[in-house]
């Protein structure tokens, strides 16, 4: 009775996992369509947006890599440092101490040592490794629970959300350096400089990792909607999305015999040695860091953006 309990509690465990790995894949697939009303306009756009990087920015950013460390660092730190005041306020908004403490420590540091923040010293040892971080209102926003709604792509600055799309729009108001240069009548040019050199910096850093995506993604717009999804919940949330299948995902918890547990594993081990497709081989994870091998100041010990 024993074992015909037994028998009949693996052919159970064997349909759970079965059926979870299932609901995995369409509930991804399902999560993707259901945010995204606006797909075909957002697709066309997203082709507007590879097709002006083609032409315009990727041959920019290309320019901006052979431009020496220096000037090319001092001017990308000063345009990271001038984001200080918008980073910090929407710290203070979201009552994020540790964010707080990073952003004041990494502005005294490098206004102190770097030469007025020319020099990122506060990410050396010698200043404890401080982390760039950086707040914005979208975030801000979600702190305090409003929803991300839709996804959008916006021309120009690429993946979003109707959440943050409002929130850039917030940041780029009410930026205190606006209000400076505009009461001491600096052009729009001047203005616009912050914001161009860290563009193209920013697009100077993923030059690799992008050709590598497009060439690697069957659908290189739903790859990238998935990866900007998972970069803000890190964002938000400071947490990554898991793309290990193990025991702790599954619902069989109420199973206390090792020998049913051992079975679970045996079973997604067969699984995936026999290429069964689960979640985590269909998705790109987003994990924090570059992951390209061609990007200056490699370190294969910190790859893990995508997997």
């Amino acid at each position: 009775m024993v074992e015909l309990i037994l028998k009949y509690n693996k052919m159970l465990l064997i349909f759970v996992i079965s059926a979870f790995i299932s609901f995995n894949v369409e509930n991804a697939e399902a999560t993707e369509n259901v945010n995204d009303p606006f797909e075909n306009v957002n697709r066309n756009i997203f082709k507007f947006n590879n097709n002006l990087d083609d032409y315009f920015f990727k041959p920019v950013a290309k320019g901006w890599r052979k431009i020496p460390d220096i000037p090319r660092k001092p001017l990308t730190n000063l345009a990271t440092t001038a984001k200080t005041p918008i980073s910090l306020a929407n710290a203070i908004l979201q009552l994020n101490k540790q964010s707080i403490g990073n952003i004041i420590g990494r502005f005294l540091i490098n206004m102190t040592f770097g030469l007025g923040g020319l020099f990122d010293v506060a990410s050396t040892d010698s200043f404890g490794n401080i982390p760039d971080t950086e707040e914005d209102f979208g975030q801000t926003l979600a702190v305090w629970g409003v929803p991300d709604g839709p996804y959008v792509m916006l021309p120009i600055f690429g993946p979003s959300s109707v959440r943050d799309a409002f929130g850039l729009g917030v940041d780029t108001i009410t930026n205190p350096l606006s209000f400076g240069y505009r009461m001491s009548g600096i052009g729009l040019e001047a203005r616009l400089s912050g914001p161009v050199v860290r563009g193209v910096s920013t697009r100077e850093k993923y030059l690799d990792y992008l050709d590598e995506m497009k060439e690697g993604s069957l659908d290189f717009y739903a790859t990238m909607r998935s990866l900007y999804r998972q970069k803000r919940r890190k964002d938000i949330s400071g947490e990554l999305e898991s793309k290990d299948l193990s025991l702790s995902m599954l619902p069989i918890e109420t199973f206390e015999d090792e020998e049913l547990k051992s079975d679970a594993k045996n079973i997604i081990t067969t699984m995936k040695n026999e290429n069964v497709e689960t979640k985590s081989d269909m998705t790109r994870y987003y994990n924090g860091v570059l992951p390209s091998s061609n990007y200056p100041g490699f370190n294969e010990s910190r790859v893990n953006l995508i997997e």
